[in-house]
């Protein structure tokens, strides 16, 4: 079964998947009790009232979760393909999900969330009714699944009510789609090259001569550490890497002590002093005010958004959205380049 572990209470030796639990319709349940005029011989009117259908992804596949965005026409033929958005200057199919996997024909509404997936393909934005949660389940309870029940279904979790939650590999959903969405597209315009990226922002990221700063990561999770260390190793930079906020203060003290430059990585959700909390801290504290500070979340909704700024972090990015953790990192190394330039 999932478990829901408290803020420090999330033990470090457990293999855990991250998950991103969502619905795909905002139907609620019909009660005619509560509701006399409910024409219980409508077709409209489910035989058994239900509630919506839980699904979750894993989180190391998405980009970002985002508010669904005004729409483009689409060239594609296919139901499912509701429209096109630009993001950042790349065309994004906006998928709806519960149409690809036969479920349902609700549509989209101002209120429907995106989940931004890069896969092989290309990148592509599965729209859904909401995002909910950051779910930790422990990859020995995820039952593999019986039968096809939907198209891409990996398998099966129970959470604390005994309800199914399906996780979906998206890949497999998109394959449907790859061919429609390349007509309208060249795969290069799609497909972020990192590797170019990678070139610019290293060249620029430090001034010649300057000391080698430091980027301290804070993050629980084993995958995201790995992610994290991976393009921030692409700078000439020593890296720290932390798995709580209590231990990421620490090493604020002693960085203090021995170095002048360096900026903090932190995931929102850490375990002893949550990452809105350590910003909070540093930012408080007159010896790394100056100290740049990242927060990267796997829900980037408008309060979460809000509580980064209230914070005072410098930026709030959503969590494994490597374009724009390369752009705030190199913003912020240039930064520290020049202070340290200008001090000596």
């Amino acid at each position: 079964m999932s478990e829901d572990w408290k803020v420090g209470q999330r033990p470090a030796d457990v293999d855990f998947l991250e998950l991103i639990e969502f619905t795909l319709t905002r139907r609620q349940p019909v009660n005619p009790l509560l509701d006399p005029g409910t024409d219980l011989q409508s077709p409209d009117f489910p035989s058994a009232p239900e509630e919506p259908t839980l699904f979750a992804v894993d989180i190391a596949g998405v980009m970002q979760v985002i508010r669904l965005p005004a729409l483009e026409p689409s060239f594609s033929t296919r139901p499912e393909v509701i429209g096109v958005f630009q993001m950042r200057g790349i065309p994004v199919p906006a998928i709806h999900l519960a149409r690809a996997l036969g479920f349902s024909t609700e549509p989209a509404a101002a209120s429907s969330q995106v989940i931004l997936t890069e896969l092989q393909g290309g990148v592509a934005g599965f729209v859904v009714a909401g995002a909910r949660r950051v779910r930790r389940v422990r990859r020995s309870d995820i039952i593999p699944p019986q039968n096809e029940i939907y198209s891409g279904i990996t398998g099966m979790v129970l959470d604390e009510k005994k309800r199914f939650i399906f996780v979906l590999d998206f890949a497999k959903v998109f394959a449907g789609f790859e061919a429609d969405f390349k007509k309208q597209s060249a795969p290069s315009a799609n497909r972020i090259d990192f590797s170019e990226l990678n070139k610019v922002i290293v060249s620029t990221a430090v001034m010649p001569e300057a000391p080698r700063p430091v980027v301290v990561i804070a993050d629980n999770s084993a995958t995201a550490r790995k992610a994290l260390t991976e393009i921030i190793s692409t700078f000439d930079c020593r890296i720290l890497v932390c798995g709580d906020g209590e231990q990421a203060w620490q090493e604020c003290l002693n960085l203090e002590k021995s170095c002048d430059h360096f900026m903090v990585i932190a995931d929102a959700d850490l375990p002893h002093l949550d990452g809105y909390s350590l910003a909070r801290k540093v930012k408080s504290d007159s010896r790394f005010a100056a100290v740049p500070f990242l927060l990267h979340a796997g829900l980037t909704g408008q309060i979460n958004r809000e509580r980064a700024v209230a914070s005072g972090a410098d930026a709030f990015i959503g969590k494994f959205n490597r374009r724009d953790l390369f752009v705030a990192v190199d913003a912020c190394l240039k930064a520290l380049a020049e202070r340290e330039s200008k001090a000596s």
